[in-house]
């Protein structure tokens, strides 16, 4: 008698034993895959928003700086502003091709980053014609040139980039909520577990009593 209620009691002892591992275990895994969608978030998703806007500001640099290469006759002047905007080209082109091969999330993404990349192109190639006219100082063609070629692709770039950055914008917020509903979702997958945990002990302990007193002697 004394053996089966010993086996019987250790059988209580395991089973809260096993719960309360199971129920670790979940916390562990849970907690684990939050912090990898966490740091998703962080590495891919966040560096892609960083790179758009590097793309903005570098745009933003060469536009200035052309204008000022306009500005003046004097080739002296013009040559630091020309290095200043060959050097933000290289950088953008960088940056496009480093999102286009590392970055991009979805099918969506892809179009975008493709976009901006086609309508820098263009907007490159009316720049190259502004700059030439304008070493030669032929502003007259260079005004022509500026007004029909280069200002509305200025105007196409800058609306493709906000279109881009406003989308990654919103695939963060997205992330960020499934991320936070995963983990409200697994808060209550723990919780769940620890009361059938608790509530297994309690069964397990009631008939262990029910079953040693009806073991004992009468009296």
């Amino acid at each position: 008698m004394v053996k089966s209620v010993n086996q019987r009691f250790v059988a209580i002892i395991a089973g809260a034993v096993l719960s309360l591992l199971l129920i670790g275990l979940i916390g562990v895994l849970s907690t684990r895959q939050m912090a990898d969608e966490l740091e998703y978030t962080d590495e891919s998703i966040i560096r892609s928003l960083a790179i758009l806007s590097g793309i903005e500001r570098d745009f933003l640099l060469i536009r200035v700086n052309a204008l000022y290469h306009l500005s003046y006759s004097e080739v002296s002047k013009k040559e630091p502003h020309e290095a200043t905007i060959r050097h933000n080209i290289a950088e953008t082109q960088n940056l496009l091709d480093e999102y286009r091969r590392t970055l991009v999330v979805n099918a969506r993404d892809k179009e975008l980053i493709e976009q901006d990349i086609r309508l820098f192109n263009v907007y490159l190639a009316a720049l190259e014609k502004v700059l030439a006219h304008s070493n030669a100082n032929q502003n007259e063609a260079a005004v022509v040139v500026v007004e029909s070629e280069w200002k509305p692709a200025g105007e196409s770039l800058t609306s493709a980039l906000a279109q881009h950055a406003h989308f990654k914008e919103q695939f963060v917020e997205q992330a960020v909520q499934r991320s936070m509903q995963s983990g409200r979702r697994q808060t209550w997958v723990i919780v769940l577990l620890t009361v059938l945990g608790v509530l297994g002990v309690v069964v397990a302990a009631y008939f262990f009593r029910k079953s040693l007193v009806a073991t004992l002697p009468p009296r």
